[in-house]
């Protein structure tokens, strides 16, 4: 069992489950706030009010995401049931706004925090694609339809053949079934 510090963070470096859901939430909530000052600053300057829309935008999708990944780990539990599209989509028009306008307006504590968020954030659309990708291969696998469809697509026979070749247990494997 791994130790955690009065910070929420493991000895690894690591944040517990519960760190990082409170870490999402104080970010949540920090994003709400901005979201109404964007609006607020969108009726004072009408000439930017396109870029703070862009930044509302950003925001709420960003919420979405956090809202996403909290209701799958407030269990204890990480099964990666939330919906990429919520987590890891982001309007395109926001990218470079956040980069260049959101980030360098944070303060320096709401910076560091927002690092943390969007690396818990990105962990997370890694591992669940991930975790997809096995579920739907080992379905494939047990699936004799599947696996004559798939015989069929010379890509997928490549790509399956270069897996092989890369194991050294699978290449024994493969040929003791062929001996």
């Amino acid at each position: 069992m791994v130790q955690s510090n009065l910070f929420g963070e493991t000895m690894d470096g690591t944040m517990d489950v519960e760190s990082q859901i409170r870490l999402m939430r104080a970010v949540i909530g920090r994003k709400y706030m901005e979201i109404d000052d964007y609006i607020d600053k969108c009726g004072a300057s009408p000439d930017q009010s396109e870029m703070y829309e862009a930044l509302i935008d950003f925001l709420k999708n960003d919420i979405k995401g956090y809202k996403a990944i909290i209701d799958d780990l407030k269990d204890g539990n990480c099964d990666f049931t939330g919906d990429y599209y919520d987590i890891a989509s982001l309007p395109e028009r926001a990218v470079g706004l956040y980069n260049d306008v959101y980030l360098p307006s944070l303060k320096e504590e709401d910076f560091e925090d927002e690092r943390n968020a969007m690396g818990i954030k990105s962990n997370y659309a890694t591992s669940l694609v991930q975790n997809r990708y096995m579920k739907v291969g080992k379905a494939a696998l047990e699936s004799p339809l599947l696996v004559t469809l798939m015989s069929r697509n010379t890509d997928i026979l490549a790509l399956i053949g270069k897996v092989v070749l890369s194991e050294p247990e699978l290449i024994n494997a493969l040929n003791d079934e062929l001996a």
